[in-house]
């Protein structure tokens, strides 16, 4: 990043270990929820990371969440097929 150059959000909350952090806690807290537990009782145990990822890109990060998983549309086409 040029002097010049605002920083992107990615690069403003910290990068992708701050959000890995950041959804790692927000999933601890959704297993505590009485409401929200039995939504993501399957969760896989990477889900979160994966949602960093996703996260970092949209916020101007690294391409990787689209490159490993086939980016949003492919995940919104994912996650229609299993409740259709």
């Amino acid at each position: 990043m040029s002097d010049a150059q605002a920083p992107t959000l990615y690069e403003w909350v910290g990068g992708l270990e701050v959000l890995d952090r950041l959804t790692v806690r927000f999933y601890e807290r959704v297993r505590d929820d009485a409401v929200l537990a039995p939504i993501f009782a399957a969760m896989p145990v990477d889900h979160p990371h994966h949602v960093a990822l996703f996260l970092a890109e949209v916020l101007g990060g690294p391409s990787t969440y689209s490159e490993q998983f086939g980016g949003h549309a492919h995940m919104v086409a994912r996650h229609l097929s299993r409740h259709l």
